[in-house]
């Protein structure tokens, strides 16, 4: 495992995080924590969680394992907040109330002292700015959380976010969890550049794009049933959505590529994005061992600049304006 400076943290994490949204959901506590100690005997020492997954199932499987495993400092764990997990009335969104309730009872199924990253799990348009981050700031001061993050933000929210904290002197957010690979290229118009500007981490969610890009989909041939797509797993794994003529054309590509490195379809999309230069960190997730194993060989190997280039030509979106623009007229 190779490790990289996370955005202007000061920490170094595993080039491949490991998502553990599957604990208690497709497997159960004795294989997830026998994945969780696969992770780490490869190297890996990220965990991404959060309250609402499974109805916290998956925070207390890592919990225990956590408790299991000892060591607690030679991990980073990241947990999220905003999704409710009950049907009271004020357990949503990022107001003072709800993430102070939140980080109390995740630590109590983490079995940890502290959060290393506390995410605010999506962009909650009910909620001052300035209420949430001195709520987050109030828990870095307390030593119950290490750094904060946010998920899902749009580039001028997460930029008034930055100067807000800035002007309040509050801790600002460090990291941002994003959704990218190669059928999702958007985030490259604003939110990877600002990231880069301001020094913010950047974790990219669903890098195999819901299954798509791991290899069990081609061009004129039957959705497999057992599939997340096919059992309509992921929320938008409509056809519609997914199945496009641009999604084959990136699969097709994907294959001969894994052909020429004899290597699985998931480690070429999966080091698409670890070889991004922004320093993009796949957030992978595994129901058994033999998913995560091949997905954690992608660090053995790299990319070709013209393997990048084919990849970067078939995937590429039109720019939208002004993006289109600038760039046009940039200065070399």
């Amino acid at each position: 495992m190779d490790y990289r400076y996370f955005g202007n943290t000061g920490i170094r994490m595993s080039s491949i995080a490991f998502g553990t949204q599957t604990f208690g959901w497709n497997i159960q506590e004795a294989d997830s924590k026998a994945l969780a100690y696969q992770y780490t005997e490869a190297g890996g020492n990220y965990f991404d969680t959060a309250d609402s997954y499974n109805g916290g199932a998956s925070e207390k499987i890592l919990g225990s394992w956590i408790k299991e495993a000892g060591n607690r400092d030679d991990y980073l764990i990241g947990t999220k907040v905003y999704f409710p997990t009950t049907d009271k009335v004020n357990d949503t969104g990022a107001s003072r109330k709800h993430i102070m309730a939140s980080v109390e009872a995740s630590l109590k199924r983490l079995n940890t002292d502290y959060i290393d990253l506390l995410q605010i799990h999506c962009f909650d348009q009910r909620t001052p700015f300035e209420q949430t981050l001195r709520t987050l700031d109030d828990l870095v001061r307390s030593g119950k959380v290490r750094y904060i993050g946010a998920s899902n933000y749009t580039p001028s929210d997460l930029m008034k976010n930055l100067m807000i904290a800035k002007y309040m002197h509050t801790e600002p957010f460090m990291s941002l969890q994003l959704e990218y690979s190669l059928l999702v290229r958007s985030p490259e118009w604003e939110l990877i550049p600002l990231c880069n500007r301001e020094g913010v981490g950047m974790l990219a969610w669903s890098p195999l794009s819901g299954g798509w890009l791991s290899g069990k989909y081609r061009r004129d041939k039957d959705i497999p049933k057992d599939s997340r797509a096919g059992r309509a797993d992921r929320w938008d794994d409509s056809e519609e959505q997914r199945a496009t003529e641009r999604a084959y054309d990136i699969i097709e590509v994907l294959y001969d590529i894994a052909t020429e490195v004899g290597c699985p379809v998931s480690q070429v999309s999966i080091n698409w994005i670890r070889q991004n230069p922004a320093q993009i960190i796949p957030l992978i997730g595994a129901r058994t061992p033999k998913q995560l194993e091949e997905n954690l060989k992608a660090v053995d190997w790299s990319l070709s600049e013209e393997q990048m280039k084919r990849l970067n030509d078939v995937s590429a979106i039109s720019t939208p304006s002004p993006y289109s623009f600038i760039e046009r007229y940039t200065r070399k």
